[in-house]
């Protein structure tokens, strides 16, 4: 039997502004689909039946439950019928998420198993693999861990110090180059056996954050941790460029559990409403698709258009000689003619007025740029790689955060970028 799943998701996602400011980071589109809901996909498609979900604030608490309401909706189109309801936080003001873990393990009196999860990861983990290594070992707590390859930054993770048993004796917070006691870094997927809840009664308000409070006292106090090396898949989505990446890796093919349908042709795929409507000018060679594509229902794409690895989110209007590459257009797009995108991120309900470009040199330096929910681009604006375009109405919470510079501002939107660190 799976472990229930209980995903931490009070995050506030500043790093991925303007995306997050009208909704949570969970919640932001993954090619149609919220990253939260990829992740429960993959663990519910491995036999988990049972998800709590960890949320703080109205924000996040009233659009998640939104979302996915009890799970019926999740569970009926994975063809799940034996399932429990999704359960949510009740309005308790936790400071972190061991707190949270403390809170919901008493709530909901879980005596078994459980398995937390960050709901702004996507991992392609096999589960019954490290439940297996979990029973075999009988720890308080089995972290999974991925192996980095040399060469590869980590120094913005927290690095696992493991000896030849894989049983953790700490973490190293974001080591310098050179520092680092291994290769093997914290996904924040934890499978944790009942045993915590008593653990967590000794720390009391000492129980913050899981990394930060709880893993140090346990390795600390000499409880049992062990680490379980992920072979799969693993991406925490935390920036534009870590969401542009996942997207990427979905289209092609890396994420072995991402749910694509509607095949057209090889690496390409066409919901049947769309393509009822383009096929035509496919065959004519009037709209070009190139490499891995996903385009999602009800869209109107006109001729003159070339996508290239990329997505298209439903009910998006895509007018005639648009060039669209390495890109995320997200749905209810309006991207207007000649327009040009490239490995950019385009949010929900967007307006790219004529002759606008995206991100055009090559995609090669300064990060992706991002145009956030509900905007108007106007004609023939250019955003260069690692701008981002948000309301303007939403400046002070954008330049609060002390994290970005603004660049400017037009009647309708504030163009902001990230602060070099």
């Amino acid at each position: 039997m799976f472990p229930q799943v209980l995903a931490t998701v009070g995050g506030s996602g500043t790093r991925l502004y303007p995306l997050t400011l009208d909704q949570p980071k969970p919640l932001v589109e993954l090619c149609d689909t919220a990253i939260i809901a990829n992740l429960f996909r993959v663990l519910a498609s491995q036999g988990c039946r049972r998800f709590i979900l960890g949320s703080k604030g109205a924000s996040n608490t009233l659009n998640l439950s939104n979302y996915f309401k009890a799970g019926e909706g999740f569970f009926k189109r994975l063809g799940i019928a034996d399932h429990q309801d999704f359960s949510y936080q009740p309005l308790y003001d936790d400071v972190g998420s061991a707190d949270s873990l403390r809170y919901c393990m008493n709530y909901f009196d879980i005596k078994d198993d459980l398995l937390v999860v960050s709901g702004d990861n996507l991992i392609d983990i096999d589960l019954s693999s490290i439940v297996q290594f979990h029973q075999l070992h009988k720890p308080v707590l089995t972290v999974a861990l991925k192996e980095i390859a040399p060469g590869e930054s980590i120094s913005s993770y927290g690095v696992a110090r493991v000896d030849e048993d894989m049983r953790i004796s700490g973490f190293v917070e974001k080591p310098k180059p050179g520092s680092e006691p291994s290769r093997m870094i914290n996904t924040a997927f934890y499978l944790f056996s009942p045993e915590v809840r008593e653990v967590l009664a000794k720390m009391g308000d000492k129980a913050r954050d899981i990394g930060g409070d709880l893993i140090p006292y346990l390795t600390e106090n000499g409880y049992p941790v062990y680490g379980f090396p992920v072979a799969g898949y693993w991406i925490d989505i935390g920036t534009p460029e870590r969401l542009h990446q996942a997207a990427m890796d979905c289209l092609s093919g890396r994420v072995r559990h991402f749910d694509r349908k509607y095949r057209y042709k090889t690496n390409q795929w066409i919901h049947p409403s769309t393509l009822a409507r383009i096929e035509p000018d496919l065959a004519s060679g009037d709209i070009i698709l190139k490499g891995n594509v996903s385009i999602g229902r009800n869209c109107r794409i006109e001729r003159g258009v070339v996508i290239e690895n990329s997505h298209i989110g439903h009910t998006s209007l895509i007018d005639r000689d648009v060039e669209i590459k390495d890109s995320m257009v997200m749905s209810f797009a309006h991207i207007m003619h000649s327009v040009i995108i490239n490995r950019a991120i385009v949010g929900r309900h967007c307006i790219l007025e004529e002759h606008s470009a995206l991100g055009l040199n090559n995609g090669a330096e300064g990060g992706v740029p991002v145009v956030g929910e509900n905007v108007v681009l106007p004609s023939e604006s250019v955003v260069a790689p690692g701008v981002r375009v948000a309301l303007l109405k939403y400046s002070h919470s954008i330049l609060a955060t002390g994290r970005f510079n603004e660049l400017g501002i037009d009647e309708r939107n504030i163009y902001f970028k990230e602060k070099i660190r």
